[in-house]
């Protein structure tokens, strides 16, 4: 039979064993979660980069504007656009709205909103995309389609959103703030893990701080 102070080396080599098996756990915890955790933010990062460097949706927005299509919403309150059924109510045809949508594509991208421009600078472009945009559909207003009173009412309103998205796009561009956020933000690392594993030995000390692991304090 084992004397006492073997057991207690048996039972002080389990425990050792036990420590050494759930800190190789934590640790491997710990790395997946943090990988996790850079993983999720660098995503998130590059969703963010993406989606501020990304003209679709503005572009869409003009395309509907331009082509009068209509706004409808279902019994749920859905939104959704469909094409205007009168030609008579549509301010462009297909080849007025792909030329002015092909330029504006030169004009308004992510090159433009990376640049680092003054409020002097915007001022000028932005007057000078607008002044174009009405030239252009003024001088081709016949081959664009423009043919009855309600479209040529509608011509100011028109380049005056337009020339607003426009705006709006190049004032990011003031003074670079739109590079030096995105810049700020690939210099941000996140390394902490999401959550901290409990010690198993802590896990098994008694209210009174004797391990239950030993024979001697089973009951105590």
């Amino acid at each position: 039979m084992a004397s006492q102070a073997e057991l207690i080396r048996q039972y002080e080599a389990e425990v050792e064993k036990a420590n050494r098996t759930q800190q190789q756990l934590q640790n491997s915890q710990i790395q997946g979660n943090a990988y996790s955790t850079a993983m999720f933010n660098s995503q998130q990062k590059q969703n963010l980069i993406e989606y501020e460097l990304d003209f679709t949706p503005e572009l869409v927005d003009i395309e509907r504007l331009l082509r009068c299509d209509i706004l409808q919403r279902d019994r749920d309150g859905n939104e959704y656009w469909i094409q205007n059924p009168n030609p008579e109510r549509i301010f462009l045809n297909d080849l007025g709205v792909s030329d002015v949508l092909r330029k504006l594509k030169l004009l308004v991208n992510k090159g433009k909103v990376l640049s680092n421009y003054n409020a002097e600078e915007i001022n000028i472009r932005v007057k000078m995309i607008m002044n174009e945009l009405r030239v252009l559909i003024y001088n081709n207003y016949e081959q664009y389609g423009i043919d009855n009173e309600y479209k040529m009412n509608n011509y100011s309103m028109m380049v005056l959103a337009i020339g607003s998205v426009v705006d709006d796009a190049y004032r990011r561009a003031l003074n670079g703030e739109t590079h030096k956020g995105l810049t700020e933000q690939r210099l941000v690392t996140q390394t902490e893990p999401l959550t901290q594993q409990p010690n198993y030995y802590a896990q098994s000390q008694s209210k009174s701080g004797l391990s239950k692991l030993m024979p001697w304090n089973w009951g105590k």
